[in-house]
């Protein structure tokens, strides 16, 4: 399977080949790596790198990924293949951001009817012992905010609308 990523804006085309349950060749720039992964739990794992091993956690909010490797935080964005060029999708009018975790807010860094730009804080939501903050996805205005600082929330509930 041939996949690009995109990441600090370079692309990177990776070539992946799967060897066995949970081990894969990985080719990257001509250079070729044995990679096998063993699971603690859907979000933490152990990352065998031919022969480096790495303990990762990786927590997903509504618009990106945070992974932790040895106490370092890499913040991945989720984007389409439309975001990636250039281009708004069909349902980029209204976006209704969603919490993928159980979590508490922690702050409310908007108000009601505020404008904001792609990627700018809306709020901070505390889940795993972690504090992310939650971005807008889009510019626009906030029409909607399903909840306040203090507050518990569910996986799937609603944290705000951009319009």
């Amino acid at each position: 399977m041939n996949i690009s990523l995109l990441f600090a804006d370079q692309e990177f085309k990776l070539m992946l080949q799967e060897r066995m349950k949970d081990h894969l060749q990985v080719e990257l720039d001509g250079r070729t790596y044995d990679v096998s992964v063993d699971f603690f739990s859907p979000d933490e794992f152990l990352l065998k790198i031919d022969d480096r091993v790495y303990d990762v956690i990786v927590s997903p909010n509504s618009n990106a990924y945070t992974v932790c490797i040895y106490g370092k935080n890499i913040y991945v964005n989720k984007k389409s293949a439309l975001q990636l060029i250039g281009r708004t999708g069909p349902h980029a009018a209204r976006r209704e951001i969603k919490t993928s975790m159980p979590g508490r807010v922690i702050k409310l860094l908007v108000s009601l009817g505020d404008h904001v730009n792609e990627g700018e804080a809306v709020l901070i939501l505390e889940a795993m012992k972690m504090q992310n903050e939650i971005k807008s996805p889009q510019p626009g205005k906030v029409t909607c905010i399903g909840t306040e600082p203090g507050k518990s929330v569910e996986a799937g509930a609603l944290l705000f609308v951009i319009e």
